[in-house]
């Protein structure tokens, strides 16, 4: 029993050094993206920091499986370069068998992370959905980009040249009023915001309309104000109001019985049950990945006997790179119908099964 203890030990610091490297990988990614949308905006740093605490979530749901990887890979090229696993076949002991520990501890895992993707991970992506409304509500000028056509506000398709992010200002402004069909355009304008509604106060600016008679009015204007109520009921309705990943297994499991119950497209029913189904069979089938890691890890550092613990770290992060790939790109598939959603999320799993039977196999040999 000693020997068991001895590998399951010999998984705890590289399961930790893969969990908390891949971690700050994919964090860092997210910070990136996090300094191109808001950093520059007016946006508290202690906002932007609550953001990466909510993405966390989403990322630890994914880096705890492949830290299992890595480890595994880590600690058995380790024992195999180290000459341990040959002399343990002389003893008359398989090595295979010494993964049994870190497969009761991977399942363990896998039980855990079951429970962290059906009720930690929904609940922050929902805070963080209600998070970026309260950002917009703020910050009119927030999703605003130079020279991109925006009509986030009811009845308007805006354009600007120039965005103040810190000031809520723009300059070179273009707007089209739906309902009248007027033009108006203005040298620059600024928002307030109140909790009812948002003013735009327009600067140097001129009307363009063609009225019903044929007649073609222009005006001019030192300032010029338009009043943007705020939908509060759409808000609070989108508060409420749960997409597919901030929803547990149970949730995602009502949610399609009752698009199945209403008389919608087919097409977009099938494509919306698809997403759901898809999004169910992720909070399984990622956990599982922790058990098929450690069946995986094992005889193929094994077999890869040259490079140790420094060549089954970058085994482990082939393999990630491999299973992320196939879960991005199944999702998409998934989604469009194109493949089964089950198929879509389980593929990885069962390929590196098949991968590690025959590995197993080749480890007995």
């Amino acid at each position: 029993m000693i020997i068991y203890r001895y590998v399951l030990k010999e998984h705890i610091w590289p399961f930790f050094l893969g969990f908390l490297t891949l971690t700050f990988i994919l964090i860092m990614n997210q910070i990136f993206i996090l300094i191109w949308d808001i950093v520059g905006k007016g946006i508290k740093v202690s906002i932007v920091l609550l953001l990466l605490l909510l993405y966390l979530p989403s990322i630890i749901a994914l880096t705890i499986p492949m830290g299992v990887m890595i480890a595994s890979s880590m600690a058995f090229g380790r024992l195999s370069q180290d000459l341990e696993i040959t002399a343990l076949r002389a003893s008359g002991v398989n090595p295979l068998k010494l993964n049994l520990l870190p497969i009761v501890f991977a399942c363990a895992l896998t039980l855990f992370m079951i429970w962290f993707n059906n009720h930690t991970l929904p609940e922050s992506n929902h805070k963080l959905k209600n998070l970026m409304i309260d950002i917009a509500q703020k910050k009119p000028c927030f999703r605003m980009k130079a020279l991109v056509i925006l009509n986030d506000f009811e009845g308007y398709d805006m354009q600007v040249g120039y965005v103040d992010y810190k000031q809520s200002k723009i300059r070179k402004i273009k707007l089209f009023e739906k309902a009248s069909s007027r033009e108006i355009f203005a040298k620059e304008g600024c928002f307030y915001t109140d909790s009812s509604m948002i003013t735009m106060i327009l600067k140097d600016g001129e009307i363009h309309e063609l009225l019903n008679t044929g007649r073609y009015r222009y005006l001019s204007f030192t300032e010029h104000r338009i009043y943007l109520p705020l939908n509060q009921e759409f808000i609070r309705k989108n508060r409420t109001y749960r997409g597919d990943r901030e929803l547990s297994a149970h949730g995602l499991k009502e949610k399609i019985s009752e698009i199945q119950k209403k008389e919608t497209n087919k097409a977009y029913k099938k494509r919306k049950i698809n997403s759901l189904l898809v999004e169910y069979h992720k909070k399984y089938s990622i956990p599982f990945a922790c058990v098929v890691f450690v069946l995986l890890g094992c005889p193929l550092a094994i077999r890869v006997k040259r490079g140790g613990a420094g060549a089954g770290f970058g085994l482990g992060l082939l393999f990630f790179i491999f299973y992320y790939i196939c879960l991005i790109g199944g999702e998409n598939l998934g989604d469009r119908g194109i493949i089964a959603p089950w198929l879509s999320m389980w593929f990885p799993n069962i390929a590196l099964l098949i991968l590690s039977g025959w590995a197993m196999y080749q480890a007995n040999k």
